[in-house]
């Protein structure tokens, strides 16, 4: 019996739940669904805020190994956080899990902003939205680094309409 943190929640069959797809507009690369733990709740009953900003962590590592970005200690480039925001809309409760959507909306230099979307899988609703810059730096000097051709050739094919700022 596996104990991931991404098993579906127990008592809740995801054939229940069939979501629209979104509109066109709103296409993300990345997706994950995450089972809200009941760790994640706080003394009001709902998930403390905090756990939003790791549910945001494991979708944008995920997009970065689907980009190629190199995870692992010694890599060339490391990929750190350079800013990160959530915009809060409906509190989210316990048993639930929540599908948390990405995709790089600009693409610069030495850094990549993500945009990401929230949604409750029991609510059936959007419940956060958020965004993210990430730079890569050398390890070596902590100076920032130009994102190589072929992480921004993948980019450029998971995410075609984000606005290029070279």
């Amino acid at each position: 019996m596996s104990s991931d943190r991404f098993d579906k929640p127990t008592g809740r069959s995801s054939t229940t739940f069939a979501p629209p797809p979104p509109p066109a507009a709103a296409r993300f690369s990345v997706c994950q669904e995450i089972a809200v733990l009941w760790g994640d709740i706080d003394a009001l009953g709902h998930v403390n805020n905090t756990r939003y900003f790791g549910w945001l962590e494991e979708t944008r590592l995920a997009y970065l190994r689907m980009i190629g970005v190199d995870l692992s200690t010694g890599a060339s480039q490391t990929p750190v956080l350079a800013s990160t925001s959530v915009d809060f809309l409906r509190p989210v409760f316990w048993p639930d899990s929540v599908r948390v959507e990405g995709k790089t909306t600009r693409l610069g230099r030495t850094s990549l902003t993500m945009d990401y979307r929230m949604t409750s899988v029991g609510q059936q609703a959007v419940v956060a939205t958020g965004s993210a810059v990430v730079v890569l730096l050398a390890p070596n000097t902590g100076r920032p680094v130009p994102i190589p051709d072929l992480i921004r050739d993948a980019i450029r094919r998971l995410d075609p309409d984000a606005r290029d700022t070279l």
